[in-house]
């Protein structure tokens, strides 16, 4: 469909100056730090070494990494948590910078909430796909959720007939391919979360579609989805730090 104009009144200014910050990215940026953080308090208790390049397979699974507690003990929260771990500096370093330069712009089109829904929703479908090709596997990191930015972007570039979104749908299908390009290259790439990050993105950004300004259904129906997502994610934390007090008392 075609993109039109709408009229800008001053209340809508505002909430167009809301939707178009930074806030989730930023929100984002530190809530991977801060679980890395954690990582390096939880491996240096664990080793007795700060553990900044890689961290052991049994910290990032009382952590939430996606594993087979899953399927064994139904432990469906870390389809969610999976997405804010990293197995050390170099992989949240490289993650964190891509999601420095994507986020912002996927937010300044697609607001605040849709932003939510696309990054966390992706996420979680791509540790879904990680889970359904490899259930036994212990997978970790932002990739499935950048990705689904990405898709994201892809998806704008599809619905909206312009020359910017045609540059923009080129430039991001380039980006797209790289990554399959370089998981298939490097094994320890969790390809499926990858590609299931990227369907995610799409599917969600296509149905909600740019941000809006007007206060009609679709925006309430976004806003329900983004309070419930925002729910499941505080549920998941709380898993976390309910596994850690199991951990810590056994």
């Amino acid at each position: 469909m075609d993109a039109k104009p709408k009229p800008v009144h001053g209340d809508d200014r505002v909430a167009g100056f809301v939707l178009s910050s930074r806030l989730v990215s930023s929100t984002l940026l530190l809530l991977n730090f801060g679980f890395f953080l954690f990582s390096i308090v939880l491996t240096y208790q664990a080793t007795g070494q700060m553990g900044f390049w890689s961290f052991p397979g049994q910290v990032l699974d009382v952590l939430g990494a996606k594993s087979p507690a899953i399927r064994l003990h139904g432990e469906w929260w870390r389809l969610v948590t999976a997405g804010v771990l990293h197995g050390g500096l170099i992989h949240i370093g490289m993650n964190m910078w891509v999601l420095y330069d994507i986020g912002p712009l996927v937010e300044e089109f697609f607001g605040s909430y849709r932003m939510v829904l696309i990054y966390v929703l992706g996420s979680v479908v791509g540790f879904g796909a990680s889970y359904l090709w490899n259930w036994q596997a212990l997978s970790i990191g932002a990739s499935a959720g950048i990705c689904a930015l990405i898709g994201a972007m892809i998806a704008y570039g599809f619905q909206y007939k312009s020359p910017m979104a045609g540059a923009i749908r080129a430039h991001f299908v380039r980006w797209a391919i790289y990554l399959v390009i370089i998981g298939l290259m490097i094994p320890v790439i969790d390809n499926a979360a990858h590609i299931g990050g990227l369907a995610g993105g799409f599917a969600i950004a296509y149905l909600t579609g740019a941000k809006s300004l007007f206060d009609d259904w679709k925006e309430t129906l976004v806003k329900i989805a983004f309070y419930l997502t925002c729910a499941v994610v505080a549920y998941s934390f709380f898993q976390v730090f309910q596994n850690l007090a199991r951990g810590m008392g056994a």
